[in-house]
């Protein structure tokens, strides 16, 4: 079931992480029932091993996603980063969204919300400090570490998110880092800091059927939990 809510601005959102800046793949998830899309440059994205190249040499395959109208997210890098000339490009997106020992603070001159990711080895006793004076409501919560990936859901996973909400006082974006099925949201969207789920790779596979048939499958799970 498709919503016309704005981008960000209710519990149950289904984002939908592109493996590859492809605009089949983004039509899959949409099609699928996907709410958001988050696509990326400048990084090597662990979990598909699937390296993104800089702006330039992917601002033709954006420009066909962000034609496809879903409101879409973008992973602007990490060690490289897009730069403050990019600025006007970055209002086209829904969110960007970057770890937060890489987040340039001109990323919030786009005037789109900066979702901060929290890697599995942040320090949480330094969260507060260092969100105080980053404004929004969100963080992405990519707290499984790299050994734990594909792997099925483990005890503490909850636990660490329920912690990470309590010390940071944001709303959640979990990742499937961990091989997440639909019928685990309801434990996950048990702990009230938890407002999204992200599909990617791990999830939903590399071409576009998988796409589409895994974000069906999640967009089912979460019309039933918050119909």
């Amino acid at each position: 079931m498709q919503r016309s809510d704005p981008p960000l601005d209710r519990r149950g959102l289904l984002i939908v992480s592109l493996p590859r800046n492809d605009p089949d793949l983004a039509q899959a998830a949409i099609d699928g029932g996907a709410d958001l899309l988050k696509v990326h440059v400048n990084v090597h994205h662990r979990a598909s091993g699937t390296r993104f190249a800089p702006l330039h040499e992917e601002q033709p395959h954006l420009d066909a996603i962000l034609a496809l109208g879903t409101p879409t997210g973008l992973v602007p890098g990490e060690e490289r980063m897009v730069s403050r000339e990019d600025i006007p490009y970055l209002r086209r997106f829904a969110f960007l969204d970057a770890y937060l020992m890489y987040l340039p603070p001109y990323l919030y001159d786009a005037g789109v919300p900066v979702i901060p990711a929290i890697p599995h080895d942040y320090a949480l006793e330094a969260l507060p400090g260092a969100l105080r004076t980053l404004p929004g409501e969100w963080v992405e919560a990519s707290l499984v570490p790299p050994g734990g990936y594909g792997q099925p859901p483990a005890p503490d996973d909850l636990a660490a998110l329920a912690r990470l909400g309590e010390v940071s006082g944001r709303r959640l974006i979990v990742p499937t880092q961990r091989r997440i099925t639909p019928a685990d949201l309801d434990r996950y969207f048990a702990v009230p800091a938890v407002w999204a789920i992200m599909i990617g790779v791990i999830v939903t596979g590399a071409d576009a059927p998988g796409v589409r048939d895994a974000t069906a499958a999640f967009r089912r799970s979460l019309d039933g939990l918050f119909p």
